[in-house]
């Protein structure tokens, strides 16, 4: 590489690479080493694992994920699931459905309106 000079001085090494990193030019060009592709992806077998569980274990596993799934409330109360964009998720609206009168009570997790029977 040749020599460079600014007002008669020669630059060192780090002024060099500092003035090509500020150009965008970085990198070391005395030992450029071909990049190096990445592995190609493997595709993943997918197994399938029998297990033997009882019908009880199944029956129990349902009975779970069913009482996981819905919140304890009163009879009148009901909460309308995804709400949010098809309701009004103001509290104080009246609003019929399916024949029975609601007004709702407020949001749920920011998507789910709950709601209490007029009645």
């Amino acid at each position: 590489m040749a020599s460079m000079t600014t007002e008669g001085k020669l630059l060192a090494q780090d002024d060099i690479d500092s003035l090509l990193d500020e150009a965008g030019l970085e990198g070391n060009y005395e030992s450029e080493e071909p990049e190096k592709k990445p592995p190609a992806a493997r595709k993943k077998r997918s197994i399938v694992r029998f297990s033997t569980k009882s019908d009880y274990d199944v029956q129990d596993t349902i009975v779970l994920l069913y009482n996981k799934a819905f919140l304890e409330r009163e009879d009148d109360i009901k909460v309308i699931w995804n709400a949010s964009g098809t309701i009004p998720m103001t509290t104080g609206i009246d609003m019929e459905i399916q024949g029975t009168g609601y007004v709702s009570l407020g949001v749920l997790h920011e998507n789910h309106l709950v709601v209490k029977s007029k009645g």
